[in-house]
């Protein structure tokens, strides 16, 4: 790529990702989840859980709270919809259907703020693939509020569930890190939403929390399998998915304005903008992605000039947008996503040939967060989680299970 090229390749990607709300990850990601934050899924993992050995399963919601950005709430004020319904989607025989699906749902907070009484149902054949609220219940308790006593729901097979207000697991180390992409991202979250720009999760979305939602269950992780997930409204109609990191906030992103705006619209006509096209992306299953979007993904290579003969495996293992988890082979995204991990970092280095990382650096890349990967729900506290005096230092209420 001549400097001109490569000038020409990082302000489009730059200007998209500072034009709109969409974030490095899947924060904001389209029109109807900017105006929805109890339906946008912010990032999605998979691991191996200590606290049973079994398959956690998490995503996130209600992005950037706590940090004073317009149009989000405070720690101790976020909740989940009672009319939407947050699902984890896994296809354990590889065409990229849903085989089992573990449902959520809240109900209207009951007395003291934040806390809501939720529902778990697991869901297998037809009821698996359907969006509805439909299979066998199998668990109910409540979520957890801010500095309140932990709340775990415990399922009829051993499941265990956590809903409640955290720190963002989101990470992202860039500061060794030259590539189109990575730039343009470093530049958006510095000038586009006037966030620190720093190699910590702090820098990267400055002092944020979001409401987690974790699912553990025992057994699971010794299956291969593909996993993402889905909130969609009682109708069955999904508004969010996720499956691997940065699908969205990296690929599909808004045309720069002035720079041949015809050159980065979607390639299928029947999407005006790229929020159309991202508000259809959600609400489409992983089996439709290539056919689908195959030629947004393809356009989008070609724009970070992936190399030709890369590009159909390229487009082959994005398009679907589910995460890989085999058991039989050494955990690490992408083969799963723990919250330690630095996804951002491996797709970035994935898809650009102009990568380059300091050789100095350690790999894989790991959050600074205060993470207990030993304790069920294992993501940091809120930032914040009051704490009683002493040494040493403890929450207020416990935050992780025994």
């Amino acid at each position: 790529m001549n400097n001109r090229n490569r000038f020409f390749a990082l302000t489009a990607v730059a200007s998209g990702l500072i034009g709109t709300a969409t974030l490095a990850s899947d924060h904001r990601d389209a029109p109807y989840t900017q105006l929805h934050p109890m339906a946008d899924i912010g990032d999605s993992f998979v691991f191996r859980g200590e606290q049973t050995g079994g398959l956690t399963m998490s995503f996130t919601l209600n992005p950037l709270s706590g940090s004073g950005a317009p149009g989000t709430l405070g720690s101790d004020e976020i909740r989940l919809d009672p009319e939407l319904i947050y699902m984890f989607k896994l296809d354990t025989d590889y065409d990229a259907i849903a085989d089992i699906t573990y449902k959520v749902r809240v109900h209207d907070i009951e007395g003291e703020a934040q806390r809501q009484r939720v529902e778990l149902k697991r869901a297998t054949g037809d009821d698996a693939r359907s969006n509805r609220w439909d299979g066998e219940d199998v668990g109910s308790g409540y979520t957890t509020a801010l500095n309140h006593a932990l709340e775990v729901t415990t399922g009829i097979n051993g499941e265990l569930l956590f809903v409640g207000p955290r720190r963002d697991p989101f990470f992202f180390n860039f500061s060794t890190v030259q590539a189109p992409a990575a730039l343009a991202i470093k530049q958006a979250l510095a000038g586009g939403d006037h966030l620190p720009a720093a190699p910590t999760s702090i820098g990267a979305f400055g002092v944020s929390d979001m409401t987690l939602i974790t699912l553990e269950v025992p057994g699971l992780a010794d299956q291969a399998l593909n996993y993402w997930v889905v909130v969609a409204q009682e109708d069955g109609i999904a508004v969010d998915r996720m499956g691997r990191a940065g699908v969205q906030g990296i690929f599909f992103v808004d045309p720069p304005v002035g720079y041949n705006p015809d050159r980065y619209l979607p390639v299928d006509p029947a999407y005006p903008t790229v929020g159309d096209f991202n508000d259809a992306y959600n609400a489409a299953r992983p089996d439709e992605g290539l056919a689908k979007f195959g030629d947004q993904f393809r356009f989008s290579f070609e724009r970070l000039e992936v190399e030709e003969d890369k590009l159909d495996a390229t487009v082959d293992f994005y398009a679907p947008d589910m995460i890989r988890w085999d058991p039989t082979e050494p955990a690490g995204y992408p083969n799963g996503r723990s919250f330690a991990e630095d996804a951002i970092y491996w797709t970035i280095a994935d898809v650009n040939p102009f990568f380059y990382a300091d050789p100095t650096s350690f790999l894989p890349r790991s959050s600074d967060q205060d993470l207990n990967l030993q304790k069920f729900p294992y993501a940091a506290p809120s930032f914040n989680q009051a704490w009683k005096p002493g040494v040493p230092v403890r929450p207020v209420a416990p935050i992780y299970m025994d």
